[in-house]
């Protein structure tokens, strides 16, 4: 039997990432032998899937029959993850395929709503980012907060301003505690960001974000080829930005009353960032020596600190909005049905509304046969064609 016509081998190899499955496991869910399910995938291979298996493939994968058949933007960089090991290829592989799901998401909201204009100043331009010093990194943190008019105070919700810049952030959960995100530029001129949700800590989760963002920032142009040659150069970038951005020189370190690990703690709620972070800030802005720096890590780690932090319960994880919002102004305003839009889109209900910050309840259709009629009571002694007349519950009025 020949294959489906339009089929797109990448809208399979993305739904099959963001599942963690081999090939050869998703080759025993659908009962087809696992080179078969590699031709599927190949863009230079004719074979398609038949349309028997369709519906089979997308109940194992969690997608709409209609996914397989949406064209798919090409990603205009590299993908950046904060762990390049081996063992943890597969849950890259899902936490990349989950941003094009982001993507996805994006694109078909698109059609009815208008997130904010990207505002991402090109500030590297044509640099190359392997000539970038410390006092670079500084700078260009620097210019981006007066770029956003965010001055040198601690930013009070760091998502918000990063959404405001039109970059499209979701969350997720990975599967490891050793990826806290990823991100990239798309085809279509947009930055995307997937956070993790794995440790769901405040002070974490904000400085993940501004880790992504420097990486959006820093290294737009950056090829999958460049990112695996200096990926621990690149890295090191992305972290330099995300403390100079969130803790700058001048306001953090008038604040910095004793170079101890009380008096960092004791700021930890004004700057939102974890002590941890802080150390390495303050080396970075030479505030304390490296031997120092070695005698504050032995106290940490003496206090038990690494891993969770005092205060890290309590202060308040960020989260994104611009999705949820989107999503609920659609269904809102009546522009298309919730069945219709998870169509568009071609994810589950359950992906959608979990990448977007909603609930699933939210997002499932209510069944057309399904209308609940009033009770109404019987007043004795009124008057219908009866006895008595029909009065709804609204009409009741309290004594």
């Amino acid at each position: 039997m020949p294959g489906v016509e339009g089929f797109v081998p990448a809208r399979l190899r993305m739904a099959r990432g963001a599942r963690a499955l081999r090939q050869k496991e998703l080759a025993e869910l659908v009962e087809r032998a696992d080179t078969t399910i590699s031709k599927w995938e190949s863009d230079d291979h004719d074979q398609k899937p038949d349309p028997a298996v369709l519906p089979r493939l997308a109940e194992v994968l969690g997608v709409e029959v209609s996914w397989f058949f949406k064209p798919v933007d090409r990603a205009k960089g590299a993908a950046f993850f904060r762990s390049m090991k081996s063992e943890l290829g597969r849950m890259r592989d899902k936490a990349e395929a989950k941003l094009g799901f982001v993507e996805a998401i994006d694109n078909a909201l698109s059609e009815h709503v208008e997130l904010p204009t990207v505002d991402v100043p090109d500030l590297i331009g044509d640099r190359d980012f392997r000539t970038l010093r410390i006092a670079d990194i500084e700078h260009y943190a620097r210019a981006l907060r007066e770029h956003w008019s965010l001055g040198e105070e601690p930013i009070e919700d760091l998502l918000l301003v990063i959404e405001n810049a039109g970059i499209v952030v979701a969350q997720d959960e990975i599967g490891s505690t050793k990826l806290d995100g990823v991100s990239r530029w798309a085809e279509n001129g947009r930055p995307y960001i997937l956070l993790a949700r794995d440790k769901n800590v405040g002070v974490r989760r904000r400085f993940d974000a501004g880790h992504e963002l420097g990486h959006v920032v820093l290294h737009r142009r950056v090829s999958p080829q460049k990112l695996a040659e200096h990926f621990t150069l690149i890295e090191e970038q992305a972290m330099a930005f995300a403390g100079a951005f969130l803790l700058p020189e001048s306001s953090f370190g008038d604040d910095v009353y004793s170079l101890s690990l009380e008096a960092l703690l004791s700021i930890k709620p004004k700057w939102k960032v974890a002590v941890a972070a802080m150390i390495k800030r303050l080396a970075a802005m030479e505030r304390i020596t490296p031997e120092y720096e070695r005698r504050l890590w032995q106290y940490y780690s003496y206090r038990r600190w690494r891993g969770f932090e005092p205060l890290d319960g309590e202060l308040p994880v960020e989260q994104p909005h611009n999705l949820a919002a989107s999503i609920e102004m659609i269904l809102d305003e009546g522009i298309v049905s919730r069945a219709d839009l998870v169509r568009e889109i071609g994810l589950s209900a359950a992906d959608i509304a979990n990448l977007s910050g909603l609930s699933e309840e939210y997002l499932s259709p209510v069944p057309p046969n399904l209308v609940r009629l009033k009770p109404s009571m019987r007043v004795v002694g009124a008057r219908t064609d009866g006895d008595a007349e029909i009065v709804s519950l609204s009409d009741r009025r309290k004594p």
